[in-house]
């Protein structure tokens, strides 16, 4: 008798490869409407709706009732965008051209005609999964760094439609030394830097407020001596626009600490102002904040026990 893990993963994958199907099948405006559709119903029923205006209202500071509203935009476009990212094996190159305008395209070039490679750091804002495929459509070599799913099917199928669109994938489990030969190879990494990172993380400001972030976008510039690029991406009708900024760069004299605080900083920073034009493309349901404010509870209670 199967455990109710393996229930929750065969009813997962099931609900994907369903997604799968209708992307594969229908037109895609159709299918667009139907995971927005699904967004809007995941709203209503309170998946995660809690947590996402408390997250709404914290980074935005508006009402609990204008953040439930922001919340349910934001899941019907989040619908979209999966329905979207289930037609990857449908499009070709061309279709990723039509579909997605870049801006600062001569970054990444420029970047690789000095023979380092570069990092790109993005969130889960837009359709995050077209700013790759569109940049592959350029000729440019890519990976994505990634974590593995617990449901080891469900990431096989995700995995294979970013191959699709020539997307090389990189684990977290080999990610120290994988990121480093790819980066020396003279290609991109791509990663999103707006999860909770724990205990191992930096304290920087994330959209006003104290966040755990990852070291390791900082750490692999600084190792590989590469720029980072900033991403973001958002929807303009039935197209979108990637965005891809300046490059910053680590500075080899300054303080290896002081030079992982600033480059963080810096892209905790653009990401958040990013967030703040279009949160209605924001992924909301993660719990952002929670090590830092259990990090600052704890303190608090240490301080009042003195």
């Amino acid at each position: 008798m199967k455990s109710a893990r393996e229930i929750r993963h065969d009813i997962e994958y099931g609900a994907v490869r369903g997604a799968l199907f209708l992307a594969g099948s229908l037109p895609i405006g159709i299918a667009r409407g139907i995971g927005a559709s699904v967004g809007f119903l995941a709203h209503g029923l309170g998946i995660r709706r809690g947590v996402s205006i408390a997250n709404i209202t914290r980074a935005l500071g508006v009402s609990r009732g204008e953040a439930s509203r922001v919340a349910r935009r934001a899941y019907c476009n989040f619908g979209r965008c999966l329905m979207e990212f289930a037609a990857f094996r449908r499009w070709s190159q061309e279709d990723m051209l039509r579909l997605v305008e870049a801006e600062g395209l001569e970054h990444m070039r420029r970047a690789l005609a000095d023979g380092r490679g570069a990092i790109i750091v993005g969130a889960h804002l837009g359709n995050w999964e077209m700013a790759g495929a569109v940049l592959t459509a350029n000729g440019l070599p890519l990976s994505f760094l990634v974590g593995e799913q617990t449901n080891a099917r469900v990431d096989d199928v995700v995995n294979n439609l970013r191959r699709a669109q020539r997307i090389g994938i990189i684990t977290r489990a080999s990610a120290l030394k994988k990121v480093l030969t790819t980066l020396r190879k003279n290609e991109l990494v791509a990663l999103l830097v707006d999860q909770d990172a724990r205990k191992g993380g930096i304290l920087v400001d994330f959209l006003g407020t104290p966040a755990s972030t990852v070291r390791g976008p900082a750490m692999f510039a600084i190792r590989a001596n590469c720029p980072i690029i900033m991403l973001s991406i958002h929807r303009a009708g039935n197209r979108h626009h990637a965005i891809f900024e300046a490059p910053i760069w680590p500075d080899p004299a300054e303080d290896e600490e002081a030079s992982v605080l600033r480059l963080t900083r810096h892209f905790n920073d653009v990401l958040s102002r990013r967030i703040k034009e279009h949160p209605d493309e924001y992924f909301w349901p993660h719990r952002r904040w929670k090590s830092a404010m259990s990090q600052a509870a704890q303190a608090e209670k240490a301080l009042s026990a003195t």
